[in-house]
């Protein structure tokens, strides 16, 4: 398992977590009760790794490694839905960023200007904290 910790930089408690949760369908144990990852489970913890990256809920990943195993219509558009959906949370948190860095920047900014003289530093503690 620290093998697989390592290749996917995800730490061990968290391996154990998602397999526990059967959230790694090809996962087998061998006859001393360890867990044993072949390459499919390998996938199976990338992906789970991208959409925790996401902030997708683990009942969300759950449902959707459901469908992954699924074939046929109704499963593919339940999880094109589910990719839909990700894709809006993805965009609002890339606002979401770009807002705090426009912030960032006029702070910073704002800073280069009391460095060089442009402006005084005349803010009070709490001010100049929260510029």
């Amino acid at each position: 398992m620290s093998e697989v910790s390592k290749k996917l930089d995800l730490p061990i408690a968290t391996i154990r977590y998602y397999t526990d949760l059967d959230m790694v369908p090809s996962v087998q144990r061998n006859d001393k009760g360890q867990r044993v990852f072949d390459d499919e489970a390998i996938v199976w913890l990338e992906g789970i790794k991208f959409l925790r990256e996401l902030d997708t809920p683990i009942p969300e990943i759950k449902e959707y490694i459901k469908l992954c195993q699924k074939t046929g219509l109704a499963a593919l558009k339940k999880r094109h839905k589910i990719l839909l959906q990700q894709r809006e949370r993805a965009e609002s948190s890339l606002i979401d960023a770009q807002l705090h860095l426009d912030k960032l920047n006029q702070r910073i900014e704002l800073e280069n200007q009391i460095i060089h003289g442009k402006k005084r530093d005349s803010l009070s503690a709490a001010r100049r904290f929260c510029q």
